[in-house]
């Protein structure tokens, strides 16, 4: 299921930004038989087998580090087809902090606190405060809970969308070099 995320920027699939492809991304409370590779990497996300499951309680901490700073637009996280309930409840978001535990994303405040609707959970984007969230390079995702209150946690597919925030330094592309070139030539006098 795809969505137009918006009307004019293009959005996409931030998972190529992912630090040395995804290896520095891990998650706290996963069980060893389901792990986040399952629910994050484009080569098993789509696996209905391959699944990220939380292990002793249904808390999940997720940290997803990118190799470059980006803009994060929107996520989907999705609960397996046919165990809605083991969705999340809600999730609590936070940026560049990496070394987060439990304790912290229990106690710090997030930069975003979402309620999970059910829309959410049948696929539609979790669309963030877009402002908050333009100089990432860490993303914390904090379950507390899930739906139905259940012993366990799991999600087959997480996706983050947004756009990578360009480089300080870095060469305009050509597009660019001919806006500004049409934008002095017509500013000049």
């Amino acid at each position: 299921m795809s969505y137009k995320l918006s009307e004019n920027v293009k959005h996409r699939d931030l998972s190529e930004f992912f630090d040395s492809g995804g290896s520095q991304c891990e998650c706290l409370n996963a069980s060893q038989e389901h792990t986040l590779k399952h629910a994050l990497m484009t080569d098993t996300r789509d696996d209905p087998a391959l699944f990220l499951e939380s292990d002793c309680d249904e808390q999940l901490l997720i940290h997803v580090n990118f190799g470059q700073i980006v803009r994060v637009h929107s996520l989907i996280l999705t609960p397996l087809p046919e165990d809605k309930a083991r969705g999340p409840e809600s999730i609590r978001l936070f940026v560049n902090k990496p070394t987060l535990d439990f304790d912290g994303a229990e106690e710090e405040s997030p930069v975003q606190e979402l309620k999970i609707t059910a829309d959410h959970l049948n696929g539609a984007p979790i669309e963030l405060r877009y402002v908050l969230f333009q100089k990432v390079l860490s993303l914390t995702i904090f379950i507390p809970g899930n739906i139905g209150g259940s012993e366990v946690t799991a999600l087959s597919c997480i996706k983050i969308f947004g756009t990578p925030a360009p480089q300080e330094g870095a060469k305009p592309d050509e597009g660019q070099q001919k806006s500004a070139k049409a934008a002095d030539w017509l500013n000049s006098r």
